[in-house]
């Protein structure tokens, strides 16, 4: 996400106005987390468009407990005045101003199916899934395949060489993988992932590929000219060159980019309708009708290029990605939000930095909103305080990350 996103996704409240299953997706086949009743109050954090029609990502509270799913937007009253409050909210290559979304469940699912399994330090899967979170997936794959012709019925085998797989874009292969998995050991989280790559598999039907440096891009045809696929291309290098310049990853594969039509991109990743992209350990990207890489791009990629550079290094608290990720796509603090964010430490109603969590999809608008400008602020004192050092210096190690934050939050006053 970036800040921008704050200014446009607003955030409401609404109510039920006839019962409805709340859902872990918004297509009508995924799994049905809670029955609501009607009359419920709900907070709508964004709508999207799924195969079975719209709905809206929802948070309420039912039976004493919060819940956070998908309702169909039809039995959501006020409906149409979020869908007003957020048209002003454009994807890449429209007039209007671009947000991004990065901290993508689809990430956050992917992390989930890693702890899910129980594996030792000797287990082959295990170096895997290093080799994973440090954007290796090519070489993480050889790992388990050499492991799979000696054990041939490992589900954790199959379920790294899926997330392989679906990390070098080929939904085919991870698709098979995790059906075995699930055949020999049935998993919740594993399911998940299925489910959605089935569903992404079903929208997306860019077959285009053109290759840089750094990045290889994946394309539809219709949607993306081929002298807008080679310039995109080009940004997307450039843009990585900048940043790893300034933070120290390699990229020793190439990092994917999906470009894809806006509805394509929207029904495969059931992100929110304000996103500009998203990041999942590929780059996607939902395209109009530009002809030319404006700089709107320019930024949308920069903001996820970061994440993907992070992601590299190691892990990182998400204050670090969200604000840098603003940082170098060179957004701004809003107007007035330097001043409130600075009222609320001086009230001590700002969390401590290490407490931000790694998931923001869940936080209110107010503290959504808090978040970001926090983020962007804490990462630009960071740069500040270690100007010297640099930054690539800094993320070196992440083990030693903690003093680095605790430094931060002093010189804010946290």
């Amino acid at each position: 996400m970036s800040a921008a996103i704050l200014s446009t996704a607003l955030l409401g409240a609404a109510t039920l106005q006839s019962p409805a299953p709340l859902r872990s997706g918004c297509d009508s086949d995924e799994p049905v987390l809670a029955q609501l009743p009607s009359g419920i109050p709900v907070e709508i954090r964004s709508s999207i468009s799924g195969s079975s029609g719209s709905c809206f990502k929802i948070v309420a509270t039912h039976d004493g407990k919060s819940v956070s799913g998908y309702v169909p937007k039809s039995a959501v009253s006020d409906a149409g005045s979020f869908d007003q409050a957020r048209r002003g909210a454009r994807g890449i290559g429209s007039s209007g101003s671009s947000t991004n979304t990065s901290s993508s469940m689809s990430q956050v699912e992917q992390t989930e199916v890693q702890s899910s399994l129980v594996l030792t330090k000797l287990h082959p899967a295990s170096k895997a899934i290093e080799l994973l979170n440090a954007n290796q997936p090519a070489e993480a794959l050889r790992i388990v395949e050499s492991a799979l012709q000696k054990v041939p019925a490992d589900p954790a085998l199959h379920t790294v060489a899926g997330l392989a797989y679906y990390r070098m874009d080929d939904m085919d292969r991870a698709i098979i993988h995790w059906r075995e998995a699930e055949n020999i050991a049935p998993s919740a989280a594993v399911q998940n992932m299925l489910r959605k790559a089935e569903r992404e598999k079903k929208a997306d039907s860019g077959s285009e590929r053109t290759t840089g440096i750094r990045v290889l891009l994946r394309y539809e045809r219709g949607t993306v000219p081929a002298g807008l696929a080679q310039n995109i291309i080009q940004a997307l290098d450039e843009e990585f060159s900048r940043i790893s310049s300034q933070l120290g990853c390699r990229a020793v594969e190439r990092i994917t980019a999906v470009a894809l039509s806006r509805q394509a991109y929207f029904q495969s990743t059931q992100a929110a309708e304000w996103s500009g992209a998203l990041y999942d350990g590929r780059i996607h990207i939902p395209i109009t009708d530009s002809k030319t890489v404006t700089p709107q791009m320019r930024k949308t990629f920069a903001h996820e290029l970061t994440h993907a550079c992070l992601h590299e290094l190691g892990n990182w608290p998400s204050w670090l990605h969200e604000g840098l990720a603003q940082k170098f796509s060179g957004e701004g603090l809003q107007p007035g939000r330097k001043a409130q964010l600075d009222a609320a430490i001086k009230a001590g109603k700002v969390p401590k930095l290490g407490r931000l969590g790694q998931n923001w999809s869940g936080l209110s608008s107010e503290n959504a909103a808090m978040a970001y400008t926090l983020a962007l602020v804490a990462a630009e004192k960071l740069s500040d305080l270690y100007a010297n050092t640099g930054l690539g210096n800094i993320l070196r190690d992440p083990s030693g990350f903690g003093e680095v934050e605790t430094k931060v939050a002093q010189a804010l006053g946290l």
